[in-house]
């Protein structure tokens, strides 16, 4: 488990991740089918399942019992017109950490399935630097920097918790057919986050240049 301290509270810490190959025993992943907890969640299924896609499973750092699952709809449009809290299109289910799913309810077509790799703690102000796939903790790095897209959520209370940057995704010209979904693009994630507990995590908005 990382320090919550460093990443959450002073801030003055990043965790960050990248895309590469996948390789049996990797547990947090991008691209391919959702994992298998969604298996049985048939409402889930009823309800979304012909709309959306799944995005990426990422395992909590702070608790790896835990993982993030992300999907976005089939339809641009949608979460165009529908990109931030509390309206934002795109949904975030924190749920026990589970493989992936042998089904392709799901899936996208797109996108292959890379793994989602730990590269370790940096310093939050040289993380602006880096390129990166994910940054857990530290502070928030936009593409526009409007107070339009958080003061609903710092209203609510919610703090940053970590953000997806298209510029990662893996190089491998496999990876991903036509355009990005997200248009080159960013999410950001925000929760509760009291005395080193994290709780009620949504995507809070999602932005491009």
């Amino acid at each position: 488990m990382e320090n919550s301290n460093d990443l959450l509270s002073d801030r003055s810490k990043a965790l960050v991740f990248m895309g590469r190959k996948f390789n049996d025993g990797d547990t947090s992943w991008i691209g391919g089918n959702a994992p298998t907890y969604f298996d049985d969640q048939k409402d889930f299924q009823s309800k979304y399942g012909s709309k959306y896609y799944f995005y990426l499973s990422l395992v909590n750092p702070l608790n790896p019992t835990m993982m993030f699952t992300i999907f976005f709809p089939r339809d641009y449009d949608e979460y165009l017109e529908n990109n931030k809290y509390p309206n934002c299109a795109i949904l975030l289910v924190e749920h026990p950490v589970s493989n992936e799913s042998s089904t392709d309810v799901f899936t996208n077509p797109n996108m292959k399935k890379y793994a989602i790799d730990n590269c370790g703690v940096i310093n939050n102000d040289t993380s602006e630097n880096q390129i990166f796939l994910v940054k857990f903790g530290g502070t928030p790095e936009h593409i526009q920097d409007k107070n339009f897209y958080t003061k609903e959520l710092v209203a609510d209370s919610f703090e940053f918790l970590f953000q997806i940057d298209e510029q990662g995704y893996p190089e491998e010209d496999d990876f991903i057919q036509g355009n990005y979904p997200f248009s080159y693009g960013a999410l950001y994630i925000y929760a509760q986050i009291k005395n080193e507990n994290v709780t009620d995590p949504v995507v809070g908005y999602w932005q491009f240049s």
